[in-house]
């Protein structure tokens, strides 16, 4: 029997593996169609934004002292001079007691230092612009470079390219960015006693669950993930599966076959794939422990339980983090949490991490969150909880009354 080695706490192991494995390769791509990816360069401004003054509003071009002092019993009187069409450049000039027609981002007239508001005029009946707010200098304009300067940072590179950034990029003419390759991540689902969803159930078989749990949570990740047939537990079929999908992909994901038995094949299977192999068999956590974490050829690989919900725990605590760094991300870990108030009590053993699954309510103004019994195999503890608590290791517990985070499961 195979024995547990190397046993660590999870933000260890995070800390272990981000700093061997290796990233993703980069590709160039339209930045229209960068949305998700992880930018792998930072970003700079190669010019001002916007390039010359803008309204803000509908209105007219001023000079802001030609506003003073006006107001709704005493007006300031401006001649109108003309107007400024939108995208087209101002071919206007005003000189003192001037006014021209302005549009919401257009450009100024020449001379002009401030918008006033359409809201805040009147034409008299002799055509002259009846003005009965005074503006200052600046008012309702946006400056030339106000946004963007030559040299100012748009997106650091490992940030996962947003709506936003992506406009900010295609706003300053950067019609294409580096980014990283989309990742792809090999499941392999191994065991004796599975059988696919459609197959016949009999005694001493189960159905497989975690290729397609698993699965699902890297599409979540917007990966790639393969998906290869299931493998008896047999070290030379598993070690074949394994090298097809160490050269098909960037992250290996084996599930199962990593637990304290006669038939623990993942970590042999690891340490055949490639140095330096193993790196972490067992983590001090429950729902986990029998997870193995290691590297072969520069790439990721991880042994998750067979424990459908041990194996989904262990993916969003430590696989997520550590799949995020090879995708070249720099933000880790997200903060998908919820803060509520524990309504009993709840133990732990000091030294392991524990992760409780809590169904969650609110009867009045506080959340109140409600651990989940049951075994740590039933796939129905998933079903009735909204998130878990982490409880850890150097704590024995928590206590009824208690302000806790509540990390919520993905949806959709």
């Amino acid at each position: 029997m195979s024995e547990f080695f190397n046993v660590m706490s999870p933000l260890p192991a995070i800390d272990l593996l981000t700093g061997t494995v290796s990233l993703v390769g980069t590709e160039r791509v339209k930045t229209e169609n960068s949305l998700g990816r992880v930018l792998a360069n930072s970003e700079y401004s190669d010019e001002e934004l916007p390039r010359f003054d803008r309204s803000s509003m509908d209105g007219y071009s001023v000079r802001s002292s030609d506003t003073y002092g006006a107001s709704d019993s005493l007006p300031a009187y401006l001649e109108m001079v003309g107007e400024i069409p939108m995208g087209q450049k101002a071919r206007v000039s005003l000189s003192g007691g001037e006014a021209a027609i302005a549009y919401t981002g257009g450009m100024l007239a020449e001379g002009a230092d401030a918008v006033v508001m359409i809201e805040h005029t009147k034409i008299s009946p002799s055509g002259l612009l009846e003005v009965y707010r005074p503006v200052a200098t600046g008012e309702n304009v946006i400056m030339a470079g106000e946004d963007f300067r030559r040299g100012d940072l748009l997106a650091e590179s490992g940030v996962t390219i947003n709506h936003v950034q992506l406009g900010a990029l295609l706003a300053v003419g950067k019609s294409h960015v580096v980014v990283r390759k989309r990742m792809k991540v090999s499941v392999i689902s191994s065991g004796d006693e599975l059988v696919g969803p459609d197959d016949e159930v009999t005694e001493g078989l189960v159905r497989d669950v975690n290729l397609y749990t698993i699965a699902a949570l890297v599409k979540k990740m917007r990966a790639t993930p393969i998906l290869f047939p299931r493998v008896r537990d047999d070290f030379d079929q598993l070690l074949e599966v394994g090298r097809q999908a160490l050269f098909e992909s960037d992250v290996v994901i084996f599930t199962a076959g990593s637990s304290v038995s006669s038939r623990d094949l993942t970590s042999k299977v690891v340490n055949q794939l490639g140095e330096p192999g193993v790196l972490v068999h067992g983590l001090s956590v429950k729902p986990g422990k029998p997870t193995i974490l290691g590297i072969a050829a520069g790439k990721l690989v991880i042994g998750l339980p067979g424990n459908p919900v041990s194996a989904v725990t262990i993916f969003n605590m430590v696989a997520i983090p550590i799949i995020k760094y090879v995708s070249g991300s720099t933000i880790l870990t997200g903060d998908n949490s919820i803060s509520a108030i524990l309504d009993s009590d709840l133990h732990s053993s000091s030294g392991r991490t524990d992760y409780v699954r809590v169904k969650l309510d609110q009867p009045e103004e506080e959340i109140v969150a409600s651990p989940v019994y049951g075994k740590s195999n039933l796939i129905s503890t998933i079903l009735a909880s909204d998130g878990y608590i982490e409880i850890r290791a150097e704590t024995t517990g928590l206590y009824k009354g208690a302000l806790v985070k509540v990390h919520l499961d993905p949806i959709g």
